[in-house]
């Protein structure tokens, strides 16, 4: 004997009515026993080694002696035996409890079953038995139904979270009553999740449209013989998995869905008739709509795409350029102290001039410097507004690859230059006041601008000195002759 044989016996009874099973997660109590059928339970039950406590019909206790049919009905408490709970798993007995588990809802991710043959997988829950190993999988949230769904009335019967009734990578098997009992509640819960209004007063599921429809829902005993057709679980299992796939598209899907619900039928009538009749078509044209909707935002996007890059590409260019126009005013104030220095070096100038001139000219390049960095701050605010309201479509990886990096690369390349160079222009314009204040000019000549011009009061004009000239010699005419010839004859008159 085993507890799958105590579990076996529960439920069939419960099944057929000679047995009221309230399930909490650490033990049970079984009312409306008859006195052979406690007896057979409090056999099993001491045969798997589980504590067990018997009450008559006014919660007396008794013992086995005591247990007559004139003395019932009676109930049977049982204490679930202690299991290590390093999964923070959910042990449950028997299928009564488990459709009452799903039903109130528990947070645990992993579920035992007693008498679960097949195990399987939700998006955020795995069911098995009590011996198996089991592994809740990881799947992002999706969207929650709340924020698409409206409820009518205060109390909320949308689910918060759809993934525990979203199967991950595991089918159903029709043959398991406990399949069936967690289709039944799965299905309940997701008609719920793809519609525009929930009615809990009058039971209604509402579909907008246009037209609008208006579909009637009952609250179904989800027992073992109650289950509904796997098919129509089937169906509406992927027609909400297509929706709540992606969170950032949950909300478009969910629209073009209901839409076609509401345009698929005629009338109003009951929801699982309803959908078995008209779900299948509609989840073939919401997927067709969407796709044409996709071919639409895929042109917008391509547009909006290449404008972000030219976005990126000139915010990028101007901050090149203020690097460059950043770069040139450090080399022209260095080029500035440069000649005063030389200057200073070969004519007096007065070295206060030069001091001014320097913190002026580096006054101006930590104008240049701040100028682009205001602008690139003004380009940060900017950048934030886009990205919220026309590039929503991007996530933020991809917002960060495209856009942030790229640009961060420039404003980061910008900063140093700014701050390195006015910080090694600051040193160049000590050392060239510095150089001034202590050097003496190799020619002291003072500028033109400076210089006095003397003019004397009279203007003497000094008489030029002659050499001595030696005395003529005399000479007679016959020497004459003799020396220079006969004399020159001249025409009479």
């Amino acid at each position: 004997m085993s507890l799958k044989d105590l579990a076996s016996l529960l439920n069939s009874e419960a099944r057929a009515g000679r047995a009221f099973i309230s399930e909490g997660e650490t033990d049970l109590s079984i009312a409306k026993l008859s006195a052979d059928l406690i007896l057979r339970l409090v056999k099993l039950c001491n045969a798997a080694g589980v504590t067990c406590s018997t009450y008559d019909d006014e919660y007396s206790s008794c013992d086995d002696e005591d247990i007559h049919d004139d003395m019932g009905p009676f109930r049977l408490t049982i204490k679930k035996p202690e299991r290590p709970n390093e999964d923070a798993a959910l042990y449950v007995l028997t299928a009564s409890g488990f459709s009452d588990f799903l039903r109130k809802g528990n947070k645990a991710n992993v579920w035992r079953v007693t008498g679960l043959e097949t195990s399987f997988r939700c998006q955020a829950r795995v069911f098995g038995n009590w011996e198996e190993p089991l592994a809740a999988p990881e799947v992002a949230p999706t969207k929650s139904p709340r924020m698409l769904v409206k409820e009518a009335t205060d109390t909320r019967i949308v689910p918060e979270d759809v993934r525990p009734y979203l199967l991950y990578e595991s089918t159903l098997n029709p043959a398991d009553p406990l399949h069936g009992i967690w289709a039944s509640h799965a299905f309940d819960s997701l008609i719920r999740c793809i519609a525009n209004e929930v009615s809990a007063s009058d039971r209604r599921l509402i579909f907008k449209g246009p037209p609008k429809l208006s579909l009637e829902y009952q609250d179904r005993e989800h027992g073992v013989d109650g289950v509904l057709d796997f098919k129509d679980f089937q169906g509406l299992q992927e027609a909400a998995v297509w929706v709540y796939e992606n969170a950032r598209e949950a909300e478009m899907k969910y629209v073009l869905l209901s839409t076609e619900i509401a345009r698929s039928g005629r009338s109003d009538g009951e929801v699982i008739t309803y959908f078995r009749e008209n779900l299948e078509s509609a989840l073939d044209c919401a997927k067709i709509a969407y796709q044409m909707a996709i071919s639409e935002v895929t042109k917008d996007t391509l547009k909006s795409l290449g404008d972000l890059r030219k976005a990126v590409t000139e915010e990028t260019s101007k901050a090149t350029d203020a690097t460059r126009q950043t770069v040139t005013a450090i080399t022209t104030a260095a080029g500035v102290g440069i000649g005063l220095a030389a200057a200073r070096m070969s004519v007096a100038i007065n070295p206060w001039v030069i001091l001014v001139v320097m913190i002026m000219v580096w006054i101006y390049v930590v104008s240049i410097a701040y100028s682009g960095w205001h602008f690139i701050l003004g380009q940060r605010v900017l950048r934030d507004q886009w990205q919220t309201k026309l590039y929503r479509f991007l996530s933020s990886n991809d917002y960060k690859n495209m856009v942030t990096d790229p640009v961060s690369r420039s404003e980061a390349f910008f900063k140093q230059t700014a701050i390195s160079g006015v910080l090694v222009l600051a040193v160049w314009a000590i050392c060239v006041v510095v150089f001034a204040f202590n050097t003496v000019p190799s020619n002291p000549k003072l500028p033109a601008t400076e210089r006095k011009v003397i003019q004397p009061a009279e203007t003497y004009e000094q008489p030029r000195r002659q050499a001595p000239r030696e005395p003529r010699a005399r000479y007679s005419y016959p020497y004459l002759l003799q020396t220079r010839g006969s004399m020159p004859s001249y025409p009479e008159s």
